[in-house]
């Protein structure tokens, strides 16, 4: 077993730091009273890993962030930071949502019943989806107004 010293944290350096990724993440474990290994340890992660993301030198993927998200009970797009995405076109909603629930490609068009090609081009503004999925696509694109 590993003794741990927890050192002390300037709250105002935290909150400076909050409006990243890296500090919303290193902010809500400081909160919680967890140290970088312990939460590497309970997302599955290195120590270090947690590290470089906390510094801003590693960008989460979106499995990182839904082990994260999961640990720290805190939603995936508050750790992401993914409330600044714009929301411009449907596109911009579709993609954002798919983001909020912390969904790939594949695994948002399996959601909709649509093919990834489909969700992508609507993603880019290629297309815009048809009358056939627009119920679908509402209820996926709600989460961003809960």
């Amino acid at each position: 077993m590993y003794i741990v010293k927890k050192k002390a944290v300037n709250i105002a350096d935290i909150q400076s730091n909050s409006q990243s990724f890296g500090g919303r993440i290193r902010t809500t474990r400081i909160s919680a009273n967890l140290t970088i290994r312990e939460l590497a340890f309970l997302a599955g992660l290195s120590p270090e890993a947690i590290s470089m993301i906390e510094n801003g030198a590693n960008c989460p993927s979106l499995p990182t962030l839904r082990k994260l998200s999961e640990c720290l009970s805190k939603p995936i797009w508050y750790l992401g930071c993914f409330e600044d995405m714009p929301e411009d076109t449907l596109g911009d909603r579709v993609k954002k949502a798919r983001y909020y629930h912390g969904y790939f490609i594949e695994e948002a068009a399996k959601h909709l019943r649509v093919d990834p090609r489909s969700l992508t081009n609507w993603e880019k503004n290629r297309t815009t989806t048809s009358n056939k999925y627009i119920n679908q696509v509402n209820e996926f694109i709600s989460i961003l107004y809960r």
